[in-house]
């Protein structure tokens, strides 16, 4: 009989330790959120202690039960992390076991509606991370890909590219040039002046790879056409271009226009001598002159949106820079 008893005990408390380890496994299960959408609710703090570690809360959303990890937020700022302790009539009693943020924290307050995250709060308040679209990035193997428009995805050109048949795809080219202007001495002296011309040019392209362009040039001589003038010479050019596309990053672009010298130098042919006064203003009319030109503008790209610039025409032979935009 005594050993019977030992036995039946036995069985008693294995079989009681089931049920119970089989209650608390049921408890856990039903705290664990079926849906992490669901995990944020609003309640309203009944009570505070006057330590402000035991809070009361309403429990009207019938989310919360003993065990649960809870976060208390206010205005999608945390503000401390704590513990369902008890749950009676309708209202929960939490222990707080982390303060996150003091601020947040001292604003807390009896009859306040706070925002509760049920069980893991890590993302809360944060944004989505972004994918990232490495496909253009990855196409990207050498400073030569660079130059190429295969780095970046079509659909996110837009309108930037609508029409791919553009070897340069922004309209407009600017650019600062210099070249030589020479001019005829008067021919008592013989010979030529040379001076420097500095230009300025802008094409647009109206079209695909077809371009008008406008370039104006200054030039300031000295001592012509005699000693002690200054003769400053005015170059304006129509032209129309068409670009082709040549190898390692260079572009031709054929061109026609019209151009034409204004000079301008008031103190020519007043030296009192009449054989020389006509000398210096025919040296001053032959720089005034008009008419078609044509030619071809050369561009080396050299590092995306920078060209070097040349034109090789009947009008001018110059270099420069220019960049697109």
């Amino acid at each position: 009989m005594k050993y019977f008893s030992v036995i039946f005990v036995y069985l008693l408390l294995v079989m009681s330790g089931s049920v119970f380890a089989q209650s608390l496994v049921e408890d856990a299960n039903l705290s664990l959120p079926a849906d992490s959408s669901e995990n944020t609710f609003t309640e309203t703090i009944k009570i505070i202690s006057s330590s402000k570690k035991i809070f009361i809360l309403t429990n009207n959303n019938q989310q919360l039960g003993p065990g649960d990890f809870v976060s208390l937020a206010l205005n999608n700022n945390l503000a401390a992390r704590a513990v369902v302790a008890k749950t009676h009539q309708g209202q929960v009693g939490i222990k707080i076991l982390k303060i996150y943020s003091l601020t947040q924290w001292g604003r807390l307050h009896r009859d306040q509606e706070v925002q509760i995250i049920k069980g893991d709060d890590s993302m809360f308040g944060k944004k989505p991370v972004e994918k990232v679209d490495e496909s253009a990035t990855a196409k990207i193997k050498s400073e030569d890909d660079l130059y190429t428009g295969d780095v970046v995805v079509d659909d996110e050109i837009g309108v930037f590219d609508d029409n791919k048949n553009r070897h340069i795809k922004p309209d407009n080219l600017v650019a600062l040039t210099g070249a030589f202007l020479e001019a005829s001495e008067v021919e008592s002296k013989g010979g030529k002046v040379r001076a420097n011309e500095f230009g300025l040019s802008w094409a647009y392209q109206f079209s695909d790879n077809y371009y008008i362009e406008g370039l104006y040039g200054r030039a300031m001589i000295d001592d012509f056409p005699a000693g002690g003038v200054q003769t400053l010479v005015n170059h304006m050019t129509a032209r129309l271009k068409y670009n082709f596309k040549g190898p390692l990053y260079t572009f031709f672009m054929p061109y026609i226009g019209y151009h034409t010298y204004t000079v301008s130098s008031p103190d020519a042919g007043k030296s009192g001598a009449p054989n020389a006064d006509a000398e210096e203003l025919d040296a001053i009319n032959k720089l005034k002159k008009s008419g078609p030109v044509f030619g071809v503008t050369a561009l080396r790209r050299l590092v995306p949106g920078w060209f070097i610039k040349a034109d090789l025409g009947s009008d001018i032979i110059n270099v420069g820079f220019a960049i697109e935009f």
